[in-house]
């Protein structure tokens, strides 16, 4: 339910205060209490309609009734039969004595009551101003992975390396600063480094770097959640994903999947590394017509010869 009598509810509250923690760096979670003291500090700036201050007692309230209202599919077009597809969790907490709500994939961008009266940015600046001093969202560095998790860091670090790598030469080769011939990684950055002996400046040490950390920071998210999605658009909790991962080396991934260029999907529970670029000569990028999606076989021969050279290569 988005508005009873077409007023602001908690209930809009809710899907909006998840929706900005997890677009601006925050956890995409919170505890009823965090939510129940932000449902306060809103109140004491505007009216909200429909509000409960007993934390469980609100989200099973809510949680029944995005059932009822905006949280299902029909199973059954005969019968109507419905399936509940919840896009937040609600978990309890022993370490907190709380109930934790967590967003998941299923979440979705939600037509609320802000949206369809223009007030998505008033509501906006009340939460920026209740969440400015609270800590934004980490990788916990602390947390020793498995070597199957390292695995498969590794193995997806690769994938992103690689496309980063392409459209690097590529842009120098557009530009006569490249030959033509030299596209292989392996060869040209990691057992001959070409830049330097062309009179480039030698990007390798970059490249080093940006596979050691984001193959760590992968295999992390993995170890934490077994279904981690990480995409530049689509589902919220995959782009504040991407958002974390590239944290710090934003410049780099923007060679590869900066605005109009490629896009990327990875889904860790299905194993898959995906793609999406441009057709070669057209230039509607608002058109998906236009673009090409390609699927990569995480962990191929030639991806597990790139891990060892990269790993070979690390001081």
């Amino acid at each position: 339910m988005t508005s009873l009598k077409d007023e602001l509810t908690v209930d809009d509250l809710i899907v909006e205060y998840m929706l900005y923690k997890m677009g601006n760096g925050y956890e995409p979670s919170f505890l009823t209490s965090e939510f129940l003291h932000f449902l306060q500090y809103f109140e004491s700036k505007q009216k909200v309609g429909d509000s409960l201050y007993d934390g469980k007692q609100l989200f099973e309230r809510f949680f029944a009734r995005k059932a009822e209202k905006d949280w299902y599919k029909i199973v059954d077009w005969h019968t109507l039969d419905r399936a509940f597809i919840p896009r937040m969790d609600m978990i309890y907490s022993e370490k907190d004595n709380d109930f934790l709500i967590k967003a998941n994939y299923q979440f979705t961008y939600e037509n609320t009551y802000f949206k369809k009266h223009g007030k998505k940015e008033e509501i906006k600046n009340i939460i920026q101003e209740f969440l400015k001093n609270k800590p934004k969202r980490k990788i916990d560095e602390s947390i020793k992975v498995d070597d199957d998790e390292s695995a498969i860091g590794k193995y997806y670090a690769v994938e992103i390396i690689k496309q980063i790598w392409d459209c690097y030469v590529r842009g120098l080769i557009e530009i006569h600063q490249w030959p033509e011939q030299c596209r292989d990684i392996n060869k040209f950055l990691l057992e001959i480094d070409l830049a330097p002996i062309i009179g480039l400046v030698s990007p390798k040490s970059n490249f080093l770097e940006l596979y050691q950390v984001i193959s760590r920071r992968i295999a992390i998210l993995y170890h934490q959640d077994k279904k981690l999605k990480i995409s530049q658009s689509g589902m919220p909790l995959a782009e504040a994903n991407y958002k974390l991962l590239i944290s710090g080396y934003e410049k780099m991934f923007n060679i590869a999947f900066g605005d109009y260029k490629k896009s990327l999907s990875i889904d860790l529970e299905k194993m898959t590394f995906r793609e999406t670029h441009e057709v070669a000569g057209f230039y509607d990028w608002w058109d998906d017509t236009d673009t090409v999606t390609n699927t990569i076989s995480v962990g191929s021969e030639q991806s597990l010869k790139l891990v060892r050279s990269l790993d070979g290569n690390q001081n």
